[in-house]
């Protein structure tokens, strides 16, 4: 008797190591394996609220509207005017524009990228363009309510963000170019439903972006032609971003005049001033002009775009 239990004892202990064994090596999968998040639904006032980090910055919170739609594409814009400015000379948004109502592929130069691809499964990859960049893109973990995708290009760069079934879309996204430079962060602070006002998106293009360090001087052509953009025709105004970081000793001034000669912006940089300056102009040739002189321990960087403004009622 005491020779059958201790058989059937050992026999036990035999299959609970076996399939404990058999769990940890996947033979019945890991329940991650099982799991699968299906694209949303979106309607006119759907709204995500973001705090945008830019180079080191941070900006107000950004509101994204989805504001209408048509037989293919949502319309994205933001809850407030400077916000579609400064994205049009920023590009700091990649949702802000259209989104495709079919796979809510956003837009990269007119061409649908796909950067979420549903369903969203454990592992699963895929690649899209972003920032003048191919990249590789996998979920790398996934839960009932969130998934969290890797992208990484060939230069280095690579994007982090995170899709929450709850706020339909995206609540954490991180872009770090191929210097490692974190360029871009957003976190969702709110979403919800039923907004209602104004909603704004820029088309931007033509983007001059330069820095200076000073001493220095210099006559810079941005090449911002009369026609506008090349599908979409001629721009509302361009759209200058500016930071200038001058020290005790330095100093200068910039100007940005059209062809004809007018003088449509000047900005005079003080020493000991930290500065970041947005804004719009209008000029009558459609093309532009920038000069700029620095003295001492000056460095500014200037960014100017052509822009396209539409205004939505939602």
């Amino acid at each position: 008797m005491k020779q059958a239990l201790s058989t059937i004892t050992i026999l036990i202990l035999l299959i609970t190591t076996m399939s404990s064994g058999c769990l940890d090596n996947g033979l019945f999968g890991n329940e991650n394996d099982k799991l699968s998040l299906y694209s949303p639904e979106w309607e006119k006032g759907d709204f995500w609220e973001y705090a945008i980090t830019i180079d080191g910055k941070q900006f107000s919170t950004t509101m994204v509207i989805s504001v209408d739609d048509d037989d293919s594409d949502y319309y994205i814009g933001a809850g407030n005017l400077d916000d579609a400015k400064r994205h049009s000379v920023l590009n700091y948004n990649p949702a802000l524009g259209r989104v495709q109502m079919s796979d809510f592929s956003i837009y990269e130069n007119n061409i649908p990228q796909k950067i979420i691809d549903f369903p969203l499964n454990q592992d699963k990859s895929w690649e899209f363009g972003l920032y003048d960049e191919n990249f590789k893109a996998s979920v790398i973990d996934i839960t009932e309510s969130e998934a969290e995708i890797s992208a990484n290009a060939e230069s280095g760069a690579f994007i982090k963000y995170i899709f929450n079934k709850d706020a339909r879309w995206i609540n954490s996204f991180e872009y770090t170019n191929s210097n490692g430079e974190i360029i871009l962060l957003m976190t969702l602070g709110n979403y919800g439903s039923g907004y209602t006002g104004n909603s704004y998106f820029c088309r931007g293009g033509d983007l001059f972006d330069e820095e200076f360090i000073g001493p220095d001087f210099g006559v810079y052509d941005t090449r911002f032609a009369n026609e506008g953009h090349e599908r979409y025709g001629p721009w509302n105004y361009i759209v200058y971003y500016l930071e200038a970081d001058i020290g005790s000793s330095g100093s200068g001034e910039l100007v940005l005049r059209d062809h004809e000669g007018t003088e449509v912006l000047v900005e005079t940089f003080s020493p000991g001033t930290n500065q970041h300056i947005m804004g719009t102009v209008a000029g009558s040739s459609g093309n532009w002009t920038l000069e700029i002189s620095l003295s001492g321990n000056a460095d500014v960087r200037a960014r100017i775009a052509g822009a396209i403004q539409y205004t939505y009622s939602v």
